[in-house]
């Protein structure tokens, strides 16, 4: 084997070892998202039966099998709803992925005293008629609001009608078991939220991946 032909082999197998490195690297040791914050561990949501804007009964656990974005808020809130959900209605309409869908929005109202189902509903339409709308009693929403650490406050100084409600403009990513597995801090842009659920729901599938060989090893 004369030197050029020594040359190229050694090249070869540099090649090769670098390739196989970076297919290890990329299989075990997924980039993170961008500004999402993964989560692990934890339990499932709390059993929960809610309202959902067409009045009928919507439990938690019918969130299975799906990545939801919860964000909660209320129909007369003045800027941080319907900002928040102009983005996610951003982000459903330029949705450019073919192999599946865009995760369901679900908005939760922490002012059962105002938004009943029907308002809920037009308030939806303004932003994408496919958003799930829903509310509750604070008595039934506050297991819910435990389990998340959301902080909501009513502010009832004003009178009855035009008092405000301070709450959590966090995102809150719930995957298909039920689980918190990563949260959106704002401020929310639809783009990198795109982007950041490719990488949250590629760490997710991985988690799942790990489990099942850690449980028939």
């Amino acid at each position: 084997m004369n030197n050029i032909t020594k040359k190229i082999v050694i090249l070869g197998v540099f090649v090769l070892a670098g390739t196989l490195i970076m297919l290890s690297t990329t299989e075990h040791e997924l980039p993170p998202p961008e500004t999402a914050t993964l989560l692990s561990g934890g339990s499932p949501l709390p059993h929960v039966q809610l309202t959902d804007k067409m009045g009928r009964n919507f439990i938690t656990s019918d969130l299975n099998g799906t990545f939801s974005f919860l964000f909660f808020g209320f129909t007369h809130c003045p800027d941080i709803c319907p900002l928040t959900l102009n983005v996610l209605a951003d982000l459903h309409r330029n949705w450019e992925i073919d192999d599946y869908a865009a995760p369901q929005v679900v908005f939760i109202s922490v002012d059962s005293a105002r938004d009943n189902p029907s308002k809920i509903s037009d308030y939806l339409d303004n932003f994408n008629s496919n958003f799930q709308g829903l509310t509750g009693s604070p008595e039934e929403l506050e297991p819910l609001l435990q389990s998340l650490g959301v902080i909501v406050h009513t502010d009832h100084q004003q009178d009855n009608q035009f008092y405000t409600v301070t709450h959590n403009p966090t995102i809150y990513v719930i995957g298909p078991d039920q689980k918190l597995t990563a949260v959106f801090s704002p401020p929310h842009e639809a783009q990198t939220i795109s982007n950041d659920f490719l990488s949250i729901r590629q760490h997710y599938f991985k988690k799942s991946d790990d489990q099942t060989e850690l449980s028939t090893s």
